[in-house]
């Protein structure tokens, strides 16, 4: 009789499990990196302080990067980012540096930051909405982003050869 009640026991258990399994299976998967497949949308300002937007950039390939003028990490991506913008930008991929800079003027720091270190593609000033939106925890974090809006790479901090690692995705998704 004792071994009965256990089975039953065991067997309501594994039921359970089954159940809780079969629920978490059906929730909204996400990517890896713990954002979305779909890119979330944000606006903000860029250096001359017009409003971008990434939903303007729907059809086209979209390399986002999160950074700051203070991270060291962030300025040794600058020269990958700038090589990665003249390679593909005529064929269509898009660089968007979004800074993280926020003391005082930060538009201000970045113009004389680019004096010292040349940034070629546009450069955009987070408003933490949008380093909120993709999750970002430390910087660099970079985000490559398919012609249909979907995140389909994200890198966190730097990562020597960025150009060569990023260049056949880039490739398959233009």
């Amino acid at each position: 009789m004792m071994i009965a009640g256990h089975m039953k026991k065991l067997f309501v258990a594994v039921c359970a499990i089954t159940v809780v399994l079969f629920a978490a299976s059906c929730t909204k998967e996400k990517s890896p990196s713990g954002v979305e497949n779909k890119s979330p949308d944000f606006t903000l300002r860029d250096m001359r302080g017009g409003k971008v937007s990434l939903a303007g950039f729907r059809g086209r390939v979209v390399l986002l990067e999160f950074w700051a003028t203070w991270c060291p990490p962030c300025r040794e991506s600058i020269p990958e980012l700038n090589e990665l913008y003249k390679r593909y930008k005529d064929r269509g991929l898009v660089v968007l540096g979004i800074s993280l800079d926020s003391e005082g003027d930060a538009a201000s720091a970045i113009v004389s930051f680019m004096k010292e270190q040349p940034i070629i593609y546009p450069v955009l000033i987070d408003d933490t909405k949008a380093s909120m939106l993709y999750s970002v925890s430390s910087i660099p974090a970079l985000f490559l982003i398919d012609k249909n809006g979907n995140v389909v790479k994200r890198v966190s901090g730097f990562v020597p050869g960025l150009t060569e690692n990023l260049s056949n995705d880039i490739e398959r998704l233009l």
